[in-house]
Order: structure tokens, then sequence, then C-alpha cells
């Protein structure tokens, strides 16, 4: 086993050239000296590279195993995570070693440190703990884990690349949202979203303790003691069925980085699924570019929101050209009872509708809202007049598709809001409450 290739350091590198050089003017001078001076210093690279790559032969990934332990796999945009790494060497003899753990961008360290330079004993453990800021939505890998061992000089290296990669996905602040969004919908429905309507059904899930917002006739005595009062705890059954849907193609990253169009459209796919999911409802999520890439089928779980919160925030720009019709399609097959859909896409290219996707669509009995980036509002407008002007210049084009675009929807008979950087959550929640305000009527 010959192991990783022994490599020249910048200063093995420069050693050696200053000595050639040393030889070379040496040679030239005539200078016994210099010539000394040359040939010492490239036995001395030559002396400690060999002594190195015998001391470290066999040194690569087989030689280590690591272990990655209380690990966040899941954080909030801008909040903090954590990682730490137990690296258990097996080789025979200690080296000097240096330890980084590979950071993808949108991942970047707050305490501690992702690197680590050592004397790695023989047979022993080390631990590599750091915290880390997520700065970018999305999903990302955290590794491969790099271990280097170096000479003693700092003359050469041999470096091994483990495998082991922890995945995390970035979500957006969502939980923050829970009062803001609560009160905004209570403030617009008189509180007719928060209480459900006579009329649905309930199935028995389990008993569980008093809480002080229960009803007091709610009790069940006979399984309740003087210390410990028991209720009913019911499962409701919802009419109600809530499908989101993403474009992921690249028209939907137009905007500035952070909040481009897809980034507001995740925010407010986001808001629909955990309001809905708090109001028991089953919700279906669909990200598609040119094909379906991710599709949650319909669901009211626990497990179903978190899974929701994952598809949604990993949704990120791909290539493909989306075919508004045929996801509506494809959702219409997939999704047997009739939903309120919410797509966001930027309706490039103008759907025709010549298929009879809609139709099959309509037919099922669904409804879909629209929102569609504007993207000259995505833009703050800028204080300079001349770059106010040439702003305006260079996103007119994108502004007339878009309008033609829309235009051409309308004329289909379905609903359809553009939006820019600061009213997409409002013109979701108007839609939202709108259209659930008219399915529980019904």
């Amino acid at each position: 086993m010959t192991g990783a290739p022994v490599v020249l350091t910048y200063r093995g590198w420069g050693l050696l050239a200053g000595s050639l050089a040393s030889l070379l003017v040496g040679y030239l001078a005539l200078n016994v000296l210099l010539l000394l001076v040359g040939v010492l210093a490239v036995a001395l690279v030559g002396v400690e590279v060999v002594a190195f790559g015998i001391a470290t032969r066999g040194f690569g990934p087989d030689n280590f195993r690591a272990q990655r332990t209380e690990n966040s796999s899941v954080v909030a945009l801008g909040s903090v995570g954590t990682m730490a790494l137990e690296i258990e060497s097996r080789r025979h003899g200690g080296f000097y070693a240096e330890i980084y753990d590979r950071l993808p961008e949108g991942i970047e360290p707050v305490a501690g440190s992702p690197r680590l330079t050592t004397w790695w004993n023989e047979r022993s453990t080390e631990s590599l703990a750091y915290a880390y800021r997520g700065t970018r939505r999305g999903a990302v890998e955290i590794g491969p884990l790099d271990i280097l061992a170096h000479d003693t000089f700092g003359l050469a290296y041999r470096a091994a690349a483990l495998e082991d990669r922890w995945p995390v996905q970035v979500l957006p602040q969502v939980a923050l949202w829970t009062t803001e969004i609560t009160e905004r919908l209570r403030s617009e429905t008189l509180g007719q979203l928060l209480a459900r309507p006579p009329g649905y059904g309930t199935e028995f899930r389990s008993l569980r303790e008093y809480q002080s917002s229960d009803d007091f006739r709610s009790i069940v005595w006979k399984r309740s003691t003087f210390e410990r009062l028991l209720v009913k705890e019911w499962e409701l059954e919802s009419r109600i069925d809530v499908a989101v849907l993403l474009d992921v193609t690249r028209p939907m990253g137009v905007g500035p980085p952070g909040a481009a169009a897809l980034d507001l459209a995740v925010d407010a796919a986001l808001l629909v699924a955990r309001y809905s999911f708090g109001q028991g409802d089953r919700v279906a999520v669909l990200t598609y570019s040119s094909r379906p890439l991710a599709f949650l089928p319909l669901g009211r779980s626990i497990d179903q929101s978190y899974r929701a919160d994952r598809v949604i925030g990993a949704a990120r720009i791909e290539h493909g050209i989306f075919p508004l019709e045929e996801a509506l399609e494809y959702l219409a097959k997939e999704i047997h009872r009739p939903a309120t859909v919410f797509a966001f896409t930027a309706l490039n290219p103008v759907p025709d509708f010549a298929q009879g996707g809609l139709q099959k669509f309509r037919r099922a009995g669904h409804h879909l809202h629209l929102f569609v980036p504007d993207p000259p509002a995505l833009y703050a407008p800028l204080a300079d007049p001349l770059g106010a002007r040439a702003e305006r210049l260079v996103g007119a084009p994108l502004g007339e598709r878009t309008e033609r675009a829309v235009a051409a929807v309308r004329e289909a008979g379905l609903p359809v809001t553009t939006y820019g950087r600061d009213d997409l959550l409002r013109h979701v929640t108007g839609r939202y409450v709108r259209s659930r305000l008219g399915e529980l009527a019904a």
C-alpha cells in the first residue's frame, strides 16, 4: 500500500528553488561557498522528503475513522448550528497533522474552528468542534474531511480526504412568523379561520392532560383524578386541501441575492404550508423545472409538516423551461380531491394551454392562484437619477414580457397576482383568506 503521494509545500519549493539558484550562481561565479550552500540545501530537501515519505508510507483514508456527533441537520437562516467530530487514527507512529472540515458556500464558522493543527499520537483520537451560521437558504453538505501529515520542517505533506459528509438544510426563519401570521389572519377574517365551523367530522385520537385553553365540558371525568384531569383529543377531518407549486427555473432567479423571486416565493410557500398545517388541513408540495423534481403527496401529520419545510426550503434554481400546463396536469393526476393550488412561477415561456392540461386541472375541481414576479419591482430604486434611468431601461424588456404573459393567462380565466420585493406575503395572505373562506362557506 503506497498511500497518498508526497507533495512539496510552498516552503519546500522555495527552498529547492533557492538551492538551485545558489548552485547556478556558484557555478557561474566559481564561488565554492555558494556551491556548498546549494548542495547542502538540496541534500536537506532530498533527505527530509525521503525520510518523511518512509515515515508516512501507507498514509491514506483507510488509516482513519471519523464520527460526527452533536450535529445540526436543519438551521434557520442566520441562526447557528453545531458540528462536532471525533477522528480516530489507526496509524503506527505519530505525525504532525492538520485537520480541516471543508465548509460549503453559505456556511461560515462563528465559534471554534473547522481547522486543527496538532501532533497526533499513535492510535489516538482527536476532536474537532465548532459552531457555524447559515448565510444562504438551501441544502448543502459539510465535508469531506481533509487530513494532512506534515514533515518536521514544513517542506512536504501527504493528504487524505475522508468522504464523511453531513447534509445541512438552511431554512427561512418560519418559526418567527407564527405570531405575526396568526394575528394578521385573525384581523383580516375576524377569527373565522381560527375556529373550525360546525359540520367537520372528528375522529378520537387520544387522551391528554387538561389545559387552561380547553373547554371545561371536554373533561373525561371517568378517567380523571383529583390531581390529574384528562380530556379527549380529536383528529379534525378537513375538507380543504392545499397544494404549493414552485417554478425553480432560471427566470425565478431574478432579483438581488437573498431576495430573488424564488427566495420570496419560498417564504410565501412556507407561510401557506405552516398555517394550513396549523389548521389541520392536508398539504402537498411540488417543485418543478422541465420535469417534477420533488413531490410531497397530500398529508397533515407532524412528519408531513417537517418534510414540507424541507422540500420547500431546499428549492433552488435548476436548468430547464417551466411548462405550467404540464405541471398542472401532473398535479391533477397526483391529487385526487379538489385542492386550492398556490403556484409561484415566472410564466416563462408563456403558457398557451393548447394541450388541455388546464381543462383537466379544472375538471378535477382544483382552484389555482398564480403569483408571478415583476422583475423591475424586485429591486430597490436607486438614489442616483442616472442609475435609476439605466435600471429602468435594462428592466423594461423583462417587465413588458411579464405583462404580456400575465395578460395571456388572465385571458384563460386564471387569477394572477404580480409581486415585488415587499408585497408577496400580503398578496398571498389575501388570496389565502378569500379562497379559504369561500371553500369553508361551500
